[in-house]
């Protein structure tokens, strides 16, 4: 119950512990009146017919009687007056009661909206939960995708990093291949000018084109012949490889040979294969075949 319906409630129940007895003294008051006046009346009757039988016997007798009378006439004019002061104290209590009831009904209206506020507030409160709820889980969303990208990140690093690896391996691989191929061009030149020049036409080991992106494939079949050894990859036009590119397979870091594409399909592409020596190894199924932007 609410601490102002407490207060009204104790006011009241004063208000009645008051009420109670001055309606008791009132009601035996009035009974008392009531039956003084009767009993005046039985005896101003009877003192008028024995005024009348015996007018001069009881001469003194009326004159006590005339005193009661004048006694009980003040003592009714004070009974008068105590009532005119309960009247007064009950128009007191009268007004205090409509004040409190106004006091009251006042109270209601503030509790009115003291409820409405409350009730405002806890809507505003779900709200700003709703919201925060909103909020947290965008949060755990952005916390999770940052971490993906963290680990992607990482995930990238770590293939550049192999990339980078790869790609050191392969130049020093090539500086070796063109050590290699001067020193076979310096034989080839001693060789003409002992015997003069070889015929027929003979295909350059770097013919073809540089690859325009880098590119990782495996190596799927290789298919040997007296003229020329033929290897297939597992990468196509789909991938993004070209007729004429020229690629470098190799097996872990040691150099094999150099691969120049022939065919290309959606998911495979056909090379021929150049520069394999059987003193680094020959080219085995599940070997990496390499593409280096700009260069082969």
């Amino acid at each position: 119950m609410h601490i102002l319906t407490k207060i009204f409630v104790v006011l009241v129940s004063l208000l009645a512990v008051f009420m109670v007895p001055l309606v008791v003294v009132s009601t035996m008051n009035q009974e008392h009146w009531r039956r003084d006046a009767l009993e005046s009346s039985a005896q101003v009757s009877a003192a008028r017919a024995q005024q009348n039988t015996e007018r001069q016997a009881f001469l003194a007798r009326e004159a006590q009687l005339t005193e009661q009378l004048t006694a009980y006439s003040q003592q009714q004019q004070s009974y008068v007056s105590e009532l005119e002061s309960c009247r007064t104290a009950r128009e007191g209590i009268a007004a205090r009661l409509i004040k409190s009831e106004a006091d009251a009904a006042s109270r209601d209206g503030m509790n009115r909206s003291l409820t409405q506020s409350v009730t405002t507030a806890q809507e505003l409160n779900s709200k700003l939960v709703a919201d925060l709820e909103t909020l947290r889980t965008r949060a755990l969303t952005a916390e999770r995708r940052r971490v993906e990208l963290d680990e992607r990140l990482a995930e990238l690093d770590s293939q550049i990093q192999v990339g980078e690896a790869v790609q050191r391996a392969l130049r020093e691989e090539n500086a070796q291949y063109k050590r290699d191929q001067r020193a076979l061009e310096s034989a080839l030149s001693e060789y003409t000018a002992r015997f003069g020049t070889i015929e027929g036409e003979v295909l350059a080991e770097d013919e073809g084109i540089a690859p325009d992106r880098n590119l990782q494939a495996t190596v799927l079949d290789i298919a040997r012949s007296n003229e020329r050894t033929l290897v297939e990859i597992d990468a196509g036009s789909r991938d993004g490889i070209q007729k004429g590119w020229v690629m470098t397979v190799g097996d872990g870091g040691t150099f094999i040979g150099r691969l120049r594409i022939i065919q290309v399909d959606l998911n495979r592409a056909t090379g021929i294969l150049t520069l394999e020596n059987s003193g680094r190894g020959k080219v085995k199924p599940g070997q990496r075949a390499y593409a280096l932007a700009g260069q082969h």
